[in-house]
Order: structure tokens, then sequence, then C-alpha cells
């Protein structure tokens, strides 16, 4: 160290004022290589002359080709050969006589510390004059805070010779790559003249200065580009020409210029060549799947060393899906894209999943720890010392890692016109797997279906939240929700929960793994939810809810029902379903019943105020309606009877099992007024009834009146038009109330007697024809009222008014017990039988029994004796009526 700045006397002055003088060692070794380098350090390596255009002689017009693209290397091989010798010499003479060139001075442990000149790609590497280094470093020093402290003489002799040191070491790094670069330019020029290696892309390199090539990380990753394309992308590689010269080639590179070469390159290379013998071999071949898992295991190996973003990548744009990113990169050979390919080929999806996973670490994805049972790691060249393994083959400091934007990374595109960043690449990787994942599953076929599975179980192993949580989301968005579901693991449940909210998604998760319990409590929450939810939705939520829950209660087995291929991949299990006790999920299932009957109901008037175009409801009443489970009190009260929704009613209030004989019987003359009334008729007897039946119902005020008074706009009794409308209203409404353990809002009797009554006036009009029409009897048996019961209520109306002075009443009740019995006797003795249950076996049994112990034979003797002593009425229709009961007996006592 010369002391040249102002100076205290004492010996302790400043670093500042001390300059560094190197060695004449040192001088003479920068002199002698500067004079070495000079000639052709600006100059380009390799110049791609564009081809230029020809008219072609074709017979089609206006058409052009071009000629082949011209490549100029500035060195021939003499040349080349007469600067490399030298160089090697220097190189080799350096390497045997300096300590510092065999270890990097100052630096225990390798880290980012060891990046000196030539690595900064800052340009301090490419000056070689004494001159420019002495300018460069009197600039650093001035910008040196450092500098300012006192020194020792020790300590200045000690920063002298770790300079020195360092300076030596930083001149070998030099001269070891431009070395490596002749050596290169040397091998791809023979590579290029040979016909059995593929093409060499000196376009990647076209212009770059040798002072560029050596020094630049532009160059540097040039150079990779270009060797990476040799042994992955696209139809011209070595792979694709598997013969003695590549692996000559390949060795040739891995050993003389591994500074460009790197690991990536050669693995991948020998990852692809397994790869592609294997191919070469029979499918069910034990050595095929031994030497696929080789390939499988180099390709791993490389992909730890992809750390190009471009060259994963290959050109991406902002609006890319993940699909886009996977063909891009396919169609750029990107060597990931290329590896993914043969091994999905080869059936190595495990392989497939570690490939693009450990890639996606180097983006900012999550580490996959090494596992040597997988990866194979290749030999390092003899003459490799150890600091120079991987040493520009390494990604930029905070480039990786969990908590870092890979945005933020120093590695930069070489693609031109695109900026490729980090996210990008970690992208791509998790897109290839989304694309075979999808390519698998919409092609169909077992053997394809099976593969899908494991490939998804192989992901779904992974330990990186943010590509689980992408592979989820991609599942949903393709239709893929039961491929999504059958995924055993909290990671899924969680997202579910957290990120997806979705109630019915995660009822299916919890349903597909044979948690049933937790599915319905799901859809139950989802059901009762306080804010607003469609009618329609919390219908189905308390279905599948109750069905959930009745799973539960016969679920005594572990689930049967999960992919099998999940049990050895996924990364944990989800946990297990609660514990709940029979009693616990019976009352579950009942309380849920009840509030789907309820809902069921409330669907209905919903449905019928949006078909109605008279209904005038409050908003705030129509809002509840369609998006709350409104009360059953509140149903009743604002809704349906406010609504004169009769049918709706009777719903509730055989729902509610909630017996009120008064209410339930104007109800049911309310149903059938409403289907008649108002009307007009020619019938006094008509009029009567009408008036009658109306009487306590809401239709008490509405008009019955003689024919011609309203013309046209009244409905007309005589015409029967009225039947067949209100046979199908009573027959649906009886249908959903009768037999569902509140027979009572189904009143027999007053149904009974009021479709007799309808009856018997139309009847008056049609005389010809009454005693043959039995609808009022059709109708109840159609609602499923058994025979038995038909027939007490008929014989109690019958003895109410077997006193009346009308014989004509009475007449039209026995011709009806009549029908009624007939019906009853030819169903019971029909041959038709379907089942032990069936109608037949039911009215048979029915009839025995009201032989034996309800004196039906005495009855009919009754019938037959009130008959005698009719006076008044038709004769004919009284005998009628009488041979008819005179046919029941005799068949009956023929059948018992």
């Amino acid at each position: 160290m010369k002391l040249t700045g102002p100076s205290n006397g004492d010996g302790m002055d400043p670093v500042s004022s001390f300059t560094f003088q190197p060695s004449s060692l040192y001088e003479g070794l920068v002199k002698f290589m500067s004079r070495l380098l000079r000639p052709f350090w600006y100059k380009p390596a390799v110049v791609v002359t564009e081809g230029r255009p020809i008219q072609s002689k074709s017979a089609y017009a206006n058409y052009y080709a071009r000629l082949p693209a011209k490549v100029e290397l500035l060195l021939d091989d003499i040349t080349l050969d007469e600067i490399r010798r030298p160089l090697v010499m220097l190189q080799e003479l350096m390497k045997s006589n300096f300590d510092a060139v065999t270890s990097i001075p100052g630096v225990s442990q390798r880290d980012a510390s060891d990046q000196m000149d030539v690595d900064d790609g800052d340009g301090s590497a490419g000056l070689i004059t004494r001159a420019m280094q002495n300018q460069s470093r009197a600039l650093q020093l001035a910008n040196n805070p450092s500098q300012t402290h006192y020194a020792s003489d020790k300590e200045r002799k000690q920063k002298a010779f770790k300079t020195e040191d360092r300076n030596m070491h930083s001149t070998y790094r030099l001269l070891s790559r431009t070395v490596q670069v002749l050596n290169l330019l040397s091998s791809l020029k023979r590579a290029h003249a040979m016909s059995t290696l593929p093409e060499v892309q000196w376009g990647l390199i076209h212009g770059l200065t040798f002072y560029q090539l050596v020094t630049s990380q532009e160059g540097q990753q040039r150079i990779e580009t270009l060797l990476n394309a040799l042994v992955s992308q696209g139809d011209k590689t070595l792979l694709n020409r598997i013969s003695q010269d590549g692996d000559r080639l390949a060795q040739t590179l891995s050993k003389q210029c591994y500074l460009f070469f790197s690991s990536a390159s050669r693995l991948t290379y020998m990852g692809f060549k397994a790869a592609n013998d294997a191919l070469s071999r029979p499918t069910k071949s034990p050595q095929r799947g031994l030497v696929a898992s080789k390939a499988a295991a180099f390709l791993r190996a490389a992909s730890r060393h992809w750390y190009d973003p471009a060259l994963v990548a290959g050109r991406t744009n902002d609006s890319d899906t993940w699909l886009d990113l996977a063909n891009r990169a396919f169609d750029a050979g990107s060597p990931l894209a290329r590896a993914a390919e043969v091994l999905m080929e080869l059936g190595q999806v495990e392989g497939l999943v570690d490939v693009c996973l450990i890639c996606g670490a180097n983006f900012g994805g999550v580490k996959v720890p090494r596992d040597d049972r997988k990866e194979l790691e290749e030999e390092a060249a003899n003459a490799v010392m150890d600091w120079e393994k991987g040493l520009y083959h390494r990604p930029a400091s905070g480039s990786t890692g969990d908590n870092v934007d890979p945005r933020s990374s120093g590695t930069q595109s070489i693609v031109s016109g695109m900026d490729v960043t980090p996210a990008d690449a970690l992208k791509t990787c998790h897109g290839i797997l989304f694309y075979y994942i999808s390519k698998l599953l919409n092609e169909g076929g077992e053997a394809k279906q099976r593969l899908a599975e494991s490939l998804v179980a192989a992901c779904a192993s992974s330990s990186d939240d943010k590509f689980l949580h992408s592979m989820y989301e991609h599942l949903l968005s393709t239709n893929q929700v039961k491929t999504a579901l059958r995924i055993d693991s909290t990671s899924l449940e969680t997202w579910l929960v957290n990120e997806k909210k979705d109630s019915n998604l995660l009822s299916d998760y919890y349903s597909i793994h044979g948690r049933h319990f937790s599915a319905g409590e799901i859809l139950l929450n989802k059901a009762v939810d306080p804010k607003k939810v469609p009618l329609a939705q919390r219908i189905e939520c308390l279905t599948r809810a109750a069905n959930s829950y009745s799973l539960a209660m016969q679920s005594t087995l572990s689930s049967s029902n999960m992919m099998s291929m999940i049990g050895g991949y996924r990364r944990d299990r989800a946990l297990q379903d609660r514990q709940v006790s029979v009693e616990t999920l019976k009352a579950n299932i009942k309380a849920i019943e009840e509030k789907l009957d309820i809902a069921k109901i409330q669907q209905r008037v919903l449905t019928t105020v949006d078909q109605s175009q008279n209904v005038d409801l409050k908003p705030e009443k129509l809002d509840a309606l369609r998006f709350k489970l409104v009360s059953v009190s509140e149903l009743y009260n604002d809704y349906a009877c406010e609504l004169n929704l009769f049918d709706v009613c009777l719903l509730i209030l055989n729902t509610c099992n909630h017996n009120e004989r008064e209410g339930i019987e104007t109800l049911w003359k309310s149903v059938i007024c409403e289907e008649i009334l108002p009307c007009q008729t020619t019938s006094a007897i008509a009029i009567s009834f009408l008036a009658q039946l109306k009487q306590g119902s809401p239709f008490e005020e509405e008009t019955v009146m003689q024919s011609g008074d309203y013309g046209n706009d009244l409905q007309s009794f005589d015409n029967g038009e009225w039947i067949p409308r209100l046979r199908n209203r009573v027959t649906a409404l009886g249908k959903e109330l009768y037999g569902k353990g509140a027979d009572y809002t189904v009143p027999l009797d007053l149904i009974v007697q009021a479709l007799e009554g309808l009856r018997q006036a139309y009847s008056e009009m049609h005389k010809e024809n009454k005693l043959s029409q039995s609808w009022p009897i059709e109708t109840m048996l159609n609602v499923g009222v058994p025979f038995d019961a038909l027939y007490q209520s008929y014989d109690s109306i019958y003895l109410e008014v077997d006193g009346a002075i009308d014989a004509t009443i009475r007449l039209h009740w026995l011709a009806s017990i009549h029908e009624l019995l007939k019906m009853w006797v030819n169903e019971a003795f029909s041959n038709h039988v379907s089942s032990a249950s069936s109608e037949g076996s039911s009215a048979s049994s029915q009839l025995a029994q009201a032989v034996k112990n309800g004196g039906l034979v005495e009855r009919i003797k009754a019938y037959n004796a009130t008959l005698e002593g009719l006076v008044e009425g038709n004769s004919a229709d009284i005998d009628e009526v009488k041979i008819g009961f005179r046919e029941v007996e005799e068949a009956i006592r023929k059948g018992f």
C-alpha cells in the first residue's frame, strides 16, 4: 500500500490516504493476458446474415423464397487454436502456481459474497488495460465510506495481500471463461458441420462480442439458451438424433465448457436420453419402467437448475390463462414442457409433478426437499474446482423463497420484446400440470381416468398451499367439481370454508368423504341463514340436510366412496365426522322435515302469488315470502287466509296436526264453492242447495241467480262444466291431506254431503241418467278413502235423512249407497290382484270385516225394506235400486 494522500505522521493514517499498488507479478500477468485478448476482445464472435429473397420459378405467381441464412464466425479453426493455445497454457500456469486460484480469497463458504468482478455484470471485467482498471478503482474508493477509518501497518499489509489475491483470482476467472468460450465455439462449429447433429442456433449469439460472451449476464444466458436448445427443444435436438457424436459433444461440453454447459443442460440431456431409451422398449417390459424412473430422476435433478424464466415459460402475455401459458411453453420448446410431455408419455405422473413443482420453487414456489432416492446428480468433471461448481448457474440472491415477490428477481429475459418474469415462469410450471389434468379428464377412457386420478393425487400431496388453491380453482372452473371434491385433504376443506364459502361445495365434500353429519349441519345453516337466500335454495338445503342426517344415522362403517388413489398421496387426512347419538339425529331429522313441509307450502303460496295478477302484497311481505322462511302462524294468518288460499290453509292445519272442526269445514265449503260460484241455473233445487252450501263461507255473498238475469256473464250450473274442475280440485287436495296422520282435515261427511247434493241438484235437470252418475264416490275413492270408511260415511248420512219427508232425497241416498256397494263388491271379487297390499285385496278384507262384524248383509236388507215402503217417487227407479241391492247381497253371499 502506497501513501498518496494527507498524513498525520504518526503511522495511523486513514485507508483513503493509501493506494493499492499491485505486485509486478500481477501486473505482468495482466499485461500478458491483455495482449492475448486485445485482438478479438471487442469483436463479434458470430454474425448471422439473413438470406436474401429470391423469386421462385414455381408456377405460382408472386411466390418468394429466401436463401439460407449465412453464418460467419470471426475465428477460423487455425486462428482459434492459435489464440486458445497460449491462453490455456497461461491458465494452467496460474492454476498450478497460485493458491488464490484454487479457492475464493477471504470467503469461508460459498454464498453471494463469491460474486467478484467478472460476476457482477457491471463491465469491470472488460477493463483489460492498466489505465482503465486504475480509473475504475479510484471511483470505487471515492464512493466507499469504509475507507475513512484508520489502519495500522499490519492491517494495511493484510488488506494489500487480500486485494492482491482477489485480483489474481478475478483474473483467473476471466481467463478461464475466455478459454471456455473459445472451446465452446470450437465445439459448436464442429457440431454445425456434422449432419448427424442438430443445427446450432447461431442467431442466439449473433452480434455479441467476445467481451460480452465472457463477462456479461446476457451473454451467459444466451449461451445457456443455445445449449439447452440442443438437448431439449423442438425436433432438432440431440435426443431425436441419438448417436455417438451427440454423446461425445455432450461430454466435451460438460468437461471443457462447464461454466456455460450447466448442470441443467447436462442433466436434461441425460434425462431425455434415458426417456427416449425407455420409449424404445416394449410397453409392458420391466426394463421400460426402470429406465423411465431413471429418466424421471435425472429430470428432477435438472429442474433444480432451470432458473431462467424465459427458458421455462417462453413468450407470455398478461392475459394468458393457465392453459395458454402451458401451450406457449410447449410451442417455445421449454425444457420443462418437453420434460412434462415425455414423462406423461411414460406414465411417470409423480415425476411430472415433482419436476414442475421443483422448477416452480426456483421462481417463488415452495421449496421441494431433495430426495436422493428419486434424484440422480451427475458427477462433476475432474478438472472442476470446488468453487466453480454451479458458480454461474445459480439464481440471483433473493429471487426465490416463500416470502419474496417472484417479480423481484434480477434474472433478465432474453426473449426479444417480452418481459418474462419469475411470476410468469411459476405460473407456467403450475399451468403445465393443470393442462395435463384437464387433458386426461376430458379424454375419457378407464386408463386415462386412472392416470388423471394419479396425477391429481400426486399434486394434492404438495405442501405448496398457493399451488393447491390454484389447482382447486382450476378444477372447479373446468367443471371437474367431483374430481376436486374427492381429494381428501384439510387444505381443501380449509379453502372451501375460508376462500370459496360455498355451502353446496362444502356439503358435497363432506358427503363424498362420509362426513354426513357435518354436511347436514352446513346445509341446515344455509337453509336458516338470516341473509337473503331464495326460497327454492332453502328448500333444497333442507331436503339435502334431512338426507345427510339420515345417512349419518345409517352410517356405521367407514366411508367406502373415497378415491382409492388419494390414500397413498394425500398430505393429510381430513378430520373424522363428529360422533352424534341416534336420538339427536332423529330429533334433527324430525325438526328439518317439519321446516321442510312448511317451506314447501310457502313455495306454493309464492307460486300462486307470482302467477296471479290480482294479488296485492306489500313489498316487505313479498320479499319475506321470496327470501326467508316464514313462520307457520305468519304464513297462515298473513298470507293464506288473507289471500283466500283455502287449499294452503288446509295443508297448514294438516301439517301442524291442528284439529279445528269448524274452521276445517268452512275451508272445504270454500274450496267447493270457489269452483262453482257465482253461477246461474234454471233449477230451484240447485239454487236452494247452493244457498245452503255457501252459508258460513267467504262466498256467502256470491250470486246464484236464475238463468237469464245476467245473460252469459255468469257460468252455467246446468251445463256441468264445473264437475270435472271440482273433481280434480277435491282429488288433488284430498290426496295431499288424507292418510298423513291428520285425516280430520278431510271431513268425509261434509264433503260427501256437498258432492252428493250437487250431484242430486244436477241430476234433477238430467233425469234420463240421474242414477248412473256416481262421480262423488269415484272422487272420494281417488282421494284414497277406503271403501269401509266411505261406506260408513254414506250410511251415517242416510240415517240422518231416513226420516225425511221427501222420498226423492231418501231414494237418492239409497241409490248412492247401492252404487258404492256395487263398486266395493266388484273390486273385492275382481280377478286382478297385483300385490298383497293392492286395492283389490284391501277391498276384499274390508268387505269381509264389514260382513262379519258390521252386519252389512242386515243393512242391505234394511235398505230394501225401506225401498218397499216408498210410495212416492219413480217406481222404475225404486225397482232398479231394489234389484241392485239384491244382486249385491247375492254376490256377497256367494263370496263369503
